[in-house]
């Protein structure tokens, strides 16, 4: 397996570094920004992007060849996907910062709610976060885990949802989600669907993909 500690996406003089980790193996060989540039701006003559119908792109990759140098990545053969639908009412009502779903799967799953954002998110988003107990871990292992959120679209059907991989660790007790994962605007737009009869729709799927098995 290999771990990519840094990507840098060019695009003509436009470029986005993203220095999260990610790690490559047989069940996600691909990974990327799913918005990149908009339309307008890359169609945009005046900005250089596109110059006589021909673009040019680039990626710089740095790569650390041993991801795991605290254990050994075992990696599941057959691996099962937990799924799990949280159906928050009375959304309007919540005042706390964050709210848990009920636990799912063998090592207790929870869904973490933040109503009214965390961090750059506060004020202006949604905050969806995928927890773990670590209660339930196995013996000196961690679990790399992938796992899908996402925010269903009651009327539309055009749901918002984001993928993952993260490694969940003893050591490491910070949930792994996106701060700014739907506007509180669009969520609250009554011609969208994301909030019907104030009830959000939230789900999960998370599939273990292998443990890292500790040195003791």
């Amino acid at each position: 397996m290999l771990g990519v500690s840094s990507i840098k996406y060019l695009l003509a003089s436009f470029y986005v570094v993203d220095g999260k980790k990610m790690h490559y193996h047989s069940m996600n060989t691909m990974s990327g920004i799913s918005k990149f540039v908009d339309l307008n701006t890359f169609s945009n003559r005046l900005n250089g992007y596109l110059y006589n119908d021909n673009c040019v792109f680039g990626v710089e990759v740095f790569v650390v060849k041993n991801t795991f140098k605290e254990g050994r990545l075992s990696m599941m053969h057959d691996p099962v996907t937990y799924y799990h639908t949280w159906k928050v009412t009375k959304f309007s009502s919540f005042e706390k910062e964050k709210y848990a779903s009920e636990s799912f799967g063998c090592y207790n799953w929870n869904i973490v709610l933040y109503p009214n954002g965390r961090e750059e998110g506060k004020g202006n988003s949604i905050s969806i976060y995928l927890d773990v107990s670590r209660s339930s871990f196995p013996p000196n292992s961690n679990l790399f885990v992938k796992f899908v959120l996402r925010v269903k679209d009651q009327k539309n059907i055009e749901h918002i949802e984001y993928t993952g991989d993260y490694l969940y660790g003893l050591s490491n007790d910070i949930a792994w989600g996106w701060r700014k994962f739907l506007s509180l605007a669009k969520l609250k737009d009554s011609e969208q669907g994301y909030l019907v009869d104030d009830t959000l729709i939230i789900e999960a799927e998370v599939t273990l993909l292998g443990l890292v098995l500790m040195k003791t």
